[in-house]
This record gives structure tokens, sequence and C-alpha cells, in this order.
């Protein structure tokens, strides 16, 4: 039974959506939960990061309901790879709720995290329709912001039009090193337009790099890394605040 969705969006690239994707699955599967990564990067960077092979058929065949077959990464976490095939005529012209309508198929798995390309609108907003959680990621480069503030307006009107997206939605600002001024004054400055929109921080950790760089989860690689406290927060308000309630994550949301 699928409980959440999640679309790890921030229309720039470099700005921390598959670190953030691929921290949040692996934290998530080591806690027992069965969850999926769909990833919509033709790059297929979460494949990489996760360790999978990217040229296998993926999240293009499930946009075109020949429903791939997902691939296991490590326990309870499982893949389905991006690559060129997003690109193909058919993904652009398939309608924005076909991802939605695909992954009713996926019984199997409890949590399923998109992660979204950099600078395609079009396959973005088919995880922000399926979606019904959305991290917001930018980092405190200008383009970052905008990026996300991008996002959030399109959220938000499709909140205000009743149309299908997520229900609740937060940001998550990444890379921060305190040293950095940008970096400290970046939260004050984001709830001033936002001000009822949660926020959580990912650090500049050389774990976090490590793990992606010889395509481990996460929790395998480094599972005693100071980041984990970072990804713990997020996890713990998406059992506290979102969809879930006190549902399967309650004894996490009560720690």
């Amino acid at each position: 039974m699928i409980r959440f969705k999640i679309a790890v969006c921030g229309r720039k690239g470099g700005v921390g959506k598959t670190t953030t994707s691929t921290m949040l699955a692996s934290y998530l599967a080591s806690i027992g939960m069965p969850v999926l990564v769909i990833d919509l990067d033709p790059q297929s960077n979460a494949g990489f990061a996760l360790g999978v092979d990217p040229l296998q058929p993926g999240t293009a065949e499930l946009i075109l309901r020949q429903f791939p077959t997902p691939i296991k990464a490590c326990e309870n976490l499982y893949v389905l790879p991006g690559g060129g095939a997003l690109q193909d005529r058919k993904v652009e012209q398939a309608d924005s709720s076909e991802l939605a309508f695909a992954i009713e198929n996926l019984k199997e798995f409890e949590a399923i995290i998109f992660d979204c390309p950099p600078g395609n609108d079009l396959l973005e907003r088919q995880a922000i329709i399926a979606a019904d959680i959305a991290l917001v990621c930018t980092d405190a480069h200008p383009l970052g912001i905008l990026g996300a503030e991008r996002v959030i307006e399109e959220i938000r009107y499709r909140q205000d039009q009743k149309q299908d997206g997520p229900q609740y939605y937060a940001l998550v600002i990444t890379k921060v090193n305190k040293s950095r001024v940008l970096d400290k004054d970046l939260p004050k400055e984001l709830a001033k337009n936002h001000p009822d929109v949660p926020q959580f921080s990912i650090g500049q950790n050389t774990d976090i790099s490590w793990a992606a760089a010889t395509a481990t989860p996460f929790m395998q690689s480094t599972p005693n890394s100071k980041a984990v406290a970072d990804i713990d927060a997020l996890a713990k308000w998406i059992a506290r605040d979102t969809v879930l309630k006190d549902t399967v994550l309650s004894e996490l949301a009560n720690g």
C-alpha cells in the first residue's frame, strides 16, 4: 500500500534534489519501509548514486504504461532509473497525469520518491501531479532560489484551483555551510516570503558526497554520519505533519 508520494523538486540543477531524494529513500528503507525512487532525470543521477544500472528500463517505460520491474539497490530500496528515453517524443507528449495513474500498480511500496530533473517543466509536472508531498530544494545561489520560488508558485496555484498535486510542501536548503554569510542568511530571507512553509537544511558533508561517489545508499555507506540528523528531522516532519499523521511512522514521529 502506497502511504505517501514525495516529489523532490527545485527546477534548477545542482540544488541537491538527488542528494535529498536518495538520502531520504535510504533512511526510510533503513527503518523497514519499502521505498521506490522514481528517477525523472535523463542523466539518471539517482540511479547512479544508488548503484543500479541506469541503462535498464525505468521511468520512461513506466510513463508509457510498459510497467518495468524496479531494480533493487539494497534491502527495502528499489529504483526505476531515468535515462535518455525520458527525452523521447512519446514521453514528452504523454498526458501530465500519466505517472500518477501508472504508480497505482506499485502497491508493494509504502513510499515513492520522485527525483525531479533540472530545467524540464514537463517531467517535473508529472511528479508534482502524482505527489501528495513536495520537498522544494534550493541552495544559496540566486537561480536556485528563483527556481524554488517558481515551483512553490505552481504548487500554490494547483492548490488554489483544487487541482491534483501536493497537499503539503516544505523548503529544503542544501549544501549548507554556516561559515558562509549567504547560507546563514538564506533561511531568514526565505521565511520573509514564505512564513508558513516549513524549512529544513542539509549541511555540506563529505559523507554525503562519498556515498554518491561510491554508488552506495547513504545509510549503508555512513550510517553514523552527522548528516543523518538532517534527514531524520525531515522524516519526522513527514511523520508528524503530513499525510501520514500517526500511521506507519508513528514511532519515528514520537522519537
